[in-house]
């Protein structure tokens, strides 16, 4: 599991990713001081989240916090389907793409992203969103590629 500032940083920015969040025991989500943690402890049974944002109260006091979910290499693979097509075949696609050029790099994106999870969040901005991610943030590109 990618627990990195970049990944992080990626992950906060994908904004249609982040509002196709339905939390689940389990997820990994960063708080807004970059802490990771997941959505298992005692401690935070009691914590409810909803639209990316946890919620709590503690001494008669509600609590809001910003969190930004970390998408595990699996439901990425997830989120990459496509009605009709079978999964196999999507992996495939993500393998062919993994070997082309990424963006306006010559590099492909499996040399240019350090993990599994950077690279699946990758194609899943470019192939649901038409998006590339630039260093800093997630640009619009065009359809071909």
């Amino acid at each position: 599991m990618d627990k990195s500032e970049s990944y992080i940083r990626m992950c906060h920015r994908a904004e249609e990713i982040q509002g196709l969040w339905q939390p689940i025991y389990g997820d990994f989500y960063a708080d807004a001081k970059g802490q990771i943690r997941c959505w298992i402890s005692r401690n935070t049974a009691s914590i409810r989240i909803k639209k990316g944002y946890g919620i709590w109260v503690d001494n008669s006091v509600i609590h809001l916090s910003r969190y930004t979910w970390l998408p595990r290499q699996d439901q990425l693979i997830e989120l990459a389907q496509l009605p009709g097509r079978r999964y196999e075949n999507i992996v495939q696609d993500f393998f062919d793409w993994s070997k082309r050029p990424y963006g306006n790099d010559a590099r492909p994106s499996s040399r240019l992203f350090k993990t599994m999870e950077k690279i699946w969040l990758a194609f899943v901005m470019r192939q649901k969103f038409n998006r590339l991610w630039d260093c800093d943030t997630w640009v619009k590109r065009s359809r071909p590629a």
